[in-house]
């Protein structure tokens, strides 16, 4: 008894086959009737189709001159027994095999891959990008926990308002000695120049500082519309919507009729804000403090809009290309021609007095008519 083997998957063994001699294929004959005398059955003449059509269903010996018979063993495929010059067959076989193992347990490729990515945000003098500067930049490269990171601090040339200072805690004189933005503007640039995705908490307003920064220095502007941008702010707006309808299902858990109905809305606002209250864990609070929570500068509001506010004890416009900058030190003519723009009243009464009076008379009007600054 002789066999050879072909082993597939780095089988180390085989099982001998004997030699099977060639037999012919002979389809099943018709039972003769009773009373027939038995004869001899024909031989039935089988076509080599025919031979195909039993191949294809069962395990099949073909015969070929001096060769020997050929196992090729495969995961739950019963042994097949080939005689035929069946090696290059064989090897087309166990390579089609292998290959398909490999690619079906070999690890995909990283769907999000953290090479280019870059995560910034800036610190600024104020939020006026014509007016103010960037006095911190800072860039991490890769999402992942203790991925390195770098940190650049500016000297301005303009002041830092007292309302960003309060938020980020960074003074002038933590500033004194460090360069200002053109000495590290080459760095800069050459991390946002090898980035290929950039990503930044409401990003739209890094993003303008930093393009101020080069406009102002005569420097090309980083090419932003190159880059992936992926705004976490965004994406928390677009997968959690924020309308009454949205704030319902979640704080609630249900739905609601007649929406969009002053008297269903008012309802279902009483509703989402008490389930509110529960999930954030402000139960325990005022109204003083929600509303703290809810804008934690409404206290330094001058009026009912935030178009105007205390910084220490003066008034300062809070938006516009003057924004951070006190009523006293803004042109009159500036101040009157805002008294007769479209603004909220208050913010046209505010500003047409601050043309007519001097900063003292003026600030006792405001805390006479508006209250006093909060205490700091």
């Amino acid at each position: 008894m002789r066999s050879e083997t072909l082993p597939l998957f780095g089988a180390a063994w085989a099982t001998p086959v004997p030699r099977v001699e060639p037999v012919r294929v002979d389809p099943p004959l018709p039972a003769p009737p009773p009373a027939a005398k038995k004869r001899p059955a024909k031989k039935p003449r089988v076509s080599p189709a025919s031979e195909a059509n039993v191949a294809a269903v069962a395990p099949a010996v073909i015969e070929a001159p001096a060769v020997a018979p050929v196992v090729i063993e495969a995961p739950a495929v019963a042994p097949v027994v080939i005689e035929a010059p069946a090696v290059p067959v064989a090897v087309a076989a166990v390579g089609s095999a292998a290959v398909e193992v490999v690619a079906a347990v070999a690890p995909a490729a990283p769907v999000r891959p953290e090479r280019g990515v870059v995560v910034f945000d800036v610190e600024t003098t104020g939020t006026d990008r014509r007016r103010d500067q960037v006095i911190e930049l800072c860039v991490q490269f890769g999402l992942s926990e203790g991925a390195p990171s770098r940190t650049w601090r500016i000297k301005p040339d303009v002041a830092i308002s007292p309302g960003a200072q309060a938020v980020h805690g960074i003074s002038m004189a933590d500033l004194a000695d460090c360069p200002r933005f053109a000495e590290v503007v080459d760095e800069i640039a050459a991390v946002f120049a090898s980035a290929e995705v950039v990503v930044g908490y409401n990003l739209v307003f890094d993003i303008d500082m930093v393009s101020a920064e080069f406009e102002r220095i005569g420097r090309p502007l980083p090419d932003w519309s190159s880059k992936t941008i992926v705004d976490p702010f965004r994406l928390w707006q677009q997968c959690e919507p924020r309308s009454l309808s949205h704030a319902h299902l979640r704080f609630v858990g249900s739905g609601f009729e007649a929406a969009h109905s002053a008297t269903a809305d008012v309802a279902a606002t009483g509703r989402v804000l008490a389930g509110m209250l529960r999930s954030f864990g402000l139960d325990d609070h005022d109204w003083r403090g929600v509303a703290g929570v809810c804008d934690p500068q409404r206290p330094s509001w001058v009026g009912p809009s935030r178009h105007l506010q205390w910084q220490g004890e003066r008034v300062v416009l809070a938006f516009g290309k003057h924004s951070g900058t006190p009523l006293s030190q803004i042109d009159p003519g500036y101040l009157r021609w805002m008294a007769e723009k479209d603004f909220p009243a208050h913010v046209g009464i505010i500003c047409k007095k601050a043309s007519e009076l001097n900063e003292p008379e003026f600030l006792a009007w405001v805390r006479g008519a508006y209250g006093v600054p909060p205490a700091p």
